[in-house]
């Protein structure tokens, strides 16, 4: 065995600077900076720490010449806090952008005897410390132990070395994070610019204004709006979904500061909301137009979060928001055309696939002026086929215009056998490169050839609700796929998912209009009643079920536009032939028997007549389809 070969630090510097450049986080270097580190003379230990102008401690790291590097050891944070108060107080030289600090362990033992006897069992007996800024006003602080002061002057330089690439890469890291989130904004702006101009229903157009602001820009939200001399509360969103309740609780029973209506200053302020919902801060704005207070929008964060909004953007969100509101009097009827023109950006035909069930529902928000973006599709491919959804945000020409460009092409790459990943990317490259000022969501299935496991399927989703996959047993699974919207930044990044549908199981893709619907108490249906819905209703026929979910169920108001694709996979075909009724049940019968699963005597009543039927299947279940006279009707087994 050859021993182990010892970058020279040269070489690892080198290294690091390449990675500070192509990281997304200095967490991805941090190991090959600290062993890097241990690699020197006479070193025997590495610390570092990220610290907050509080004097937090997000990050602390550990690396010994017998552990290797551990992130956040037990015990390492409070070791590190009486270093970070009396640290001031030390001499220090600069050494490129960083402070220098040389002690022994035993001056250590002086102010933080726990570190410093940390630094004993490595071995150390003398200490180089390096400090220096990093984005956001925090610092960074690197402590070097060593079992000999020899070399400590090689040591205090790279420190210095390390510590132009560490702000470097935050430096960049921050930036691009900004841009980020400027992007993100811009986006959001623009899709609330949308449909608070074009809606009637301005309320359930604060509450998309609210969901559409958490988690991307805010870590809660909540608007109220003016009503008889009262603020009433409209919506409320929290990034953490087990704490939402638990917020719209605390704010409909006053137990926070309270709505700020009286001033135009917008600045973070303490939230009074209890601690179990985890947001100390808030940042509210008032919905003034020509005079008049209309509502108060309100943005919740977490005690040195890094999602709170700008100033620029709450003035702007709330300026819209309220002219919104005030000019909401002047749409008195709804146009019939929007229904109509919707319906021309869908497919008139959806291809008919052996084996498989397709149906589609759609809803038009008929209290919207214009047309919406949610659009659907399903395309034949080489190996088989694939099925997709979108939703471009906001409405009018150009989101029909954004319809149209994304199914064509999406669906021409689809037919000439190119992956969907590829279709997807191919999309957000034009959108960008045209300027397109739009973003939207899409959803993919592609599905492979059948086999003895059944119905093979990749799922992608691109910013979009993912798809649910339906059990033939009423069990319901949300795909793990997940993926960034399409059209605001230019390297997207997939995470799909495979899985496999035996016959009887479905899968559906949905727009978001279906998970806002609401019930009569204001709850969305997403949040409470999706999966069992879909659970009680998993045995009917696909287009009922699709009518079924667009329609409310009778126990919600679908307000928004809303699409729905159901495909349902039947499995093989063990029957499909037209005999007199008289001879149909038998027939069917022993088509039921012939995929090996026990039956019960059919009892279908069938007029007189000649009956078409139809077995699919397997082993665990079978569908049979009767048809005569123009009806159809089926019994699963």
């Amino acid at each position: 065995m050859t021993e182990r070969e010892v970058p020279t630090w040269p070489d690892l510097l080198h290294a690091l600077w390449r990675a500070a450049f192509a990281a997304g986080s200095t967490k991805v270097f941090a190991k090959e900076l600290y062993l890097g580190l241990l690699e020197l003379p006479h070193v025997r230990g590495v610390l570092g720490a990220r610290i907050r102008p509080s004097g937090d401690l997000p990050v602390v790291r550990w690396a010994d010449h017998d552990g290797g590097v551990r992130t956040g050891p037990a015990g390492l944070a409070a070791d590190v806090r009486p270093w970070v108060r009396n640290s001031p107080e030390l001499v220090t030289r600069d050494e490129g952008q960083a402070k220098i600090a040389d002690l022994t362990v035993d001056e250590v033992a002086a102010f933080a005897p726990h570190l410093a006897e940390r630094m004993r069992d490595a071995g150390g007996t003398v200490v180089v410390a390096a400090s220096f800024r990093a984005a956001e006003g925090d610092r960074g602080l690197l402590l070097v132990t060593m079992d000999a002061p020899a070399g400590a002057a090689t040591v205090a330089t790279a420190l210095g070395q390390i510590a132009d690439v560490v702000i470097a890469a935050d430096d960049r890291i921050a930036d691009q994070a900004l841009l980020d989130t400027r992007l993100a904004a811009d986006a959001v702006l623009a899709e609330v610019s949308l449909r608070l101009a074009r809606s009637l229903d301005v309320e359930e157009t604060l509450r998309a204004v609210v969901r559409m602001a958490v988690p991307g820009l805010a870590d809660g939200a909540a608007v109220h709006v003016q009503r008889d001399d009262k603020l009433v509360q409209i919506a409320a969103a929290h990034v953490d979904v087990r704490r939402e309740r638990l917020l719209n609780e605390h704010l409909r029973h006053g137990r926070w500061a309270g709505v700020q209506a009286s001033g135009d200053e917008i600045d973070a302020t303490p939230s009074l909301l209890p601690a179990d919902v985890g947001l100390e801060l808030m940042t509210s704005a008032v919905l003034r137009a020509r005079g008049r207070v209309l509502g108060v929008l309100t943005f919740f964060h977490r005690s040195g979060g890094r999602r709170v909004p700008t100033r620029e953007f709450v003035r702007d969100i709330a300026a819209r928001a309220a002219l919104a509101i005030d000019n909401a009097t002047l749409y008195s009827q709804r146009r019939a055309e929007v229904e109509e023109l919707q319906l021309h950006l869908l497919p008139s035909v959806l291809p008919e696939l052996p084996g498989v069930e397709i149906a589609t529902g759609y809803n038009v928000a008929g209290h919207l002026l214009e047309v919406g973006g949610d659009f659907y599709g399903v395309v034949r491919q080489p190996t088989g086929f694939t099925a997709l959804i979108g939703d471009v945000c906001g409405r009018g020409a150009a989101a029909a215009a954004l319809t149209g460009l994304a199914r064509h092409t999406v669906e021409t790459i689809l037919e000439e056998g190119g992956r969907a990943e590829d279709a997807v990317r191919l999309l957000n490259a034009k959108m960008l490169r045209n300027e397109v000022t739009k973003f939207l969501t899409l959803a993919t299935i592609t599905f492979g050839t059948p086999g003895p496991d059944g119905l093979p399927l990749r799922a992608l989703t691109a910013g979009h609700p993912p798809p649910i996959i339906i059990r033939r047993d009423g069990g319901i699974e949300e795909s793990t796929c997940r993926g960034q919207l399409v059209g605001v930044i230019e390297e997207l990044k997939f995470t799909p998912a495979d899985d496999v549908l035996r016959p009887g199981d479905a899968v559906i893709l949905f727009t978001d209009g279906l998970v806002e619907a609401r019930d009569p108490a204001g709850a969305f249906f997403g949040d409470t009643d999706l999966e069992p819905t879909l659970a009680a209703l998993h045995d009917l026929p696909l287009p009922r079920m699709a009518r079924t979910l667009v329609e409310g169920d009778g126990r919600y108001a679908v307000d928004d536009d809303a699409a729905v694709l159901l495909i349902r996979y039947r499995g093989d075909r063990v029957l499909d032939t037209t005999l007199p009724a008289e001879q149909a049940l038998d027939a069917a019968h022993a088509a039921v028997q012939a995929l090996g699963r026990p039956v019960d005597r059919l009892t279908t009543a069938l007029g007189p007549g000649e009956v078409r039927i139809t077995v699919d299947g397997d082993a665990e279940w079978a569908r049979v389809e009767f048809h005569q006279d123009g009806q159809t009707w089926w019994e699963i087994r």
